[in-house]
């Protein structure tokens, strides 16, 4: 069991059937909610239940069942979970518990409404509420995913709610009665595509006192690099509206690779933390898994960074180390000479690799997974400024027109990067995880080796460490 082919081994998906967008994510009592869309009786796309599944650590998960299921209001689609501690929606029944209250869309034929649930025993069972819905449909088509937290300054429950290719606001005393406060996105952001799935959190900013307002918004399609993607938003919100520091066509995309979708975080934890889906709309019901379909990215730290006089949203994969299996090397330096590429054999694809550029006058630096016939190559090209990930040849491709792919990332300097390599997927994180790429690829064979290579010049790396990482299923 969990050994399947393409079967990743330290992040989550379920045993077996459909999953996609992650839901409800809160915490409460040492333990991680993770609810998903989730298709009970297939491999593709369904009528859409919330899954679940909890974890201490967020690396070892165990599923529960399902938590939520489709009724005569519709198909469970996409929502959040919030721990209401002072009783605002007087739904709480047992006295050593507070509720979890689920907020959540009801996906009718042409009509979508928001609806609660709550549960009084830590998420194992959950009651609909009787008035269902809270939210009535306001003659919207695509009227979903509401994300919702408690906003200090006013007291209040917020809720972000994507409404076509903008983003609504509203407000709540106790979970039920809710009044629309103001629309976000008209004129701002990318608008190739439906928004979905959005976030309004407010996240620290590295080396200063100031903390800003971040907007997370997913998009389907037009993200960068093809089909569905993740935008964001930096600015200010006092309670009833959110106001963007950015010029109108400013676009910042979270993640340029081609899997990292519709990621929300964690409600009631210290430090910020999401989680996304790791596929694309463009093949996601193609791709070669089974009997599961779908995986999660491994969970990451948020926060902002100045560069350039500019906000950037930073992503750090949680620590791993954990996980660590055996060290391939360890705080090592590497000297990258042209035509003299170094290989590294691998015992299998589930390694974190990292490495710090202490000198760089070549005109790229590639990494390659490299079996006998297929590979995965991450090209860091200093010349046109740019990573590039190539995995056209990296194994079964010919299951969908849109896989086989060169995406590519703007990067003026390559000072350091984090590789996350998991049986099907890479997650990069590079220099300190101001940039991202996640992108899956399924391959076929049993041996392969990573391989390290300069062209037109030397790189010179230190504090190079391989680590092979063990599976959280055991």
């Amino acid at each position: 069991m969990y050994n399947e082919q393409f079967r990743q081994q330290f992040h989550f998906s379920p045993k077996e059937n459909w999953m996609n967008d992650p839901n409800g994510l809160v915490y409460y009592k040492g333990e991680y909610h993770l609810f998903y869309q989730y298709h009970p009786h297939s491999s593709v796309w369904g009528p859409m239940h919330w899954g679940h599944a909890i974890s201490k650590n967020l690396l070892h998960w165990e599923e529960l069942p399902i938590a939520l299921y489709p009724d005569e209001l519709g198909q469970i689609f996409s929502g959040s979970a919030v721990i209401d501690k002072q009783n605002t929606s007087g739904l709480r029944t047992s006295d050593q518990e507070d509720v979890m209250v689920a907020i959540y869309t009801h996906h009718g034929e042409d009509n979508e409404k928001q609806s609660i649930a709550y549960s009084n025993d830590r998420g194992r069972t959950w009651t609909k509420y009787q008035g269902n819905p809270v939210i009535e449909n306001p003659g919207i088509k695509d009227f979903r995913d509401p994300k919702v937290f408690w906003h200090e300054r006013s007291q209040k429950w917020i809720m972000s709610l994507a409404c076509g290719d903008q983003i609504q606001f509203y407000r709540s005393p106790n979970l039920i009665d809710w009044t629309f406060l103001s629309t976000f996105g008209s004129e701002y952001g990318a608008h190739g595509g439906v928004w979905e799935c959005p976030d309004l959190i407010q996240l620290e900013v590295e080396r200063e006192q100031d903390k800003k307002w971040v907007l997370i918004v997913s998009m389907n399609p037009g993200g960068p690099n093809g089909g569905s993607a993740i935008q964001y938003f930096i600015g200010d919100f006092d309670g009833t509206t959110f106001t963007c520091d950015d010029e109108k066509d400013t676009v910042k995309w979270a993640d340029f690779g081609r899997d990292f979708y519709a990621a929300v975080t964690w409600s009631n934890v210290s430090e910020p933390v999401w989680i996304g889906w790791m596929s694309n709309w463009q093949y996601a019901n193609q791709v070669p898994t089974n009997p599961f379909r779908s995986v999660m990215s491994i969970p990451r730290k948020l926060k902002l960074r100045r560069q350039n006089n500019e906000l950037k949203l930073v992503q750090n994969s949680i620590d791993l180390s954990s996980l660590y299996k055996e060290t391939i090397r360890l705080n090592d330096n590497l000297a990258l000479l042209p035509l003299e590429p170094k290989q590294i054999e691998l015992k299998d694809l589930q390694v974190m690799v990292e490495a710090k550029v202490k000198e760089n006058n070549s005109s790229s630096l590639t990494l390659t997974l490299k079996g006998e016939r297929e590979q995965l190559q991450v090209v860091f090209d200093r010349v046109k400024q740019e990573i590039r990930v190539d995995r056209t040849k990296s194994g079964n491709v010919s299951f969908s027109e849109h896989f086989a792919s060169m995406d590519q990332m703007l990067l003026e300097e390559l000072k350091d990067f984090k590789l996350i390599v998991d049986t099907s997927s890479i997650e990069l994180f590079v220099n300190q995880g101001s940039s991202v790429m996640t992108e899956l690829f399924y391959p076929s064979e049993q041996t392969y080796t990573l391989e390290w290579a300069a062209t037109d010049g030397e790189v010179h790396l230190s504090n190079v460490s391989i680590h092979h990482i063990e599976s959280t299923w055991k």
